[in-house]
């Protein structure tokens, strides 16, 4: 039975979506491509019709990934007076931390994407990082580009340590005191009001 070009298309759209939620869950290397597309109800068979390799399938799948955050993170700032204390609890936060499907690609997978030798996607996990630079300097206070930069990728690398290390502790209450800690310490030393 022939399925049509909608169909296809759909399938192909099903498995990126399916790929971006169970790499961040389990890993690039976590799932196979067997499991991968059975999660997304299609046979093993139709993968390599909708893509070169699985490195293709994981660029795809971190873009759309980085795209779905993009636009929630958009929203969520358009609507506050509060942007840069919005982004940080609702990155730094428990939802954030149980939700490593739905979160971002930064705290699931930079690790596994440093260890891959695919040039394609080396270069789009950098381009992640060089947009949320651009954002949190956008958001800071102060007029010093140069200072601005610095604190910005301090800041980056603050809360995505801050996810990481929360998801890895056993310990539910040292997890929340990681997530609070590092959120009101990035607020209150970023905040408009804060000392310069």
């Amino acid at each position: 039975m022939k399925v049509s070009k909608e169909m296809v298309e759909l399938n192909r759209e099903r498995v990126i979506d399916t790929a971006a939620k169970l790499f961040r869950e389990q890993g690039i290397d976590g799932i196979g491509i067997a499991d991968l597309m059975s999660a997304a109800g299609l046979t093993h068979g139709g993968f390599y019709r909708q893509f070169k390799s699985k490195d293709d399938l994981t660029v795809q799948a971190m873009q759309r990934a980085f795209s779905d955050m993009s636009a929630d993170l958009s929203a969520r700032l358009a609507s506050t007076d509060t942007p840069l204390e919005t982004l940080v609890r609702h990155y730094i936060s428990d939802h954030h931390r149980d939700n490593p499907g739905h979160g971002c690609s930064l705290t699931a997978l930079a690790a596994d994407a440093a260890r891959h030798d695919d040039p394609a996607l080396r270069s789009f996990f950098g381009s992640i990082v060089s947009n949320y630079v651009a954002l949190i300097i956008s958001l800071l206070p102060g007029s010093d580009p140069a200072a601005k930069r610095s604190a910005a990728i301090a800041f980056l690398a603050e809360m995505v340590g801050s996810v990481i290390l929360s998801r890895v502790v056993p310990d539910p209450t040292l997890s929340a005191e990681i997530i609070d800690t590092v959120s009101n310490d990035l607020i209150g030393r970023h905040s408009p009001s804060a000392p310069v």
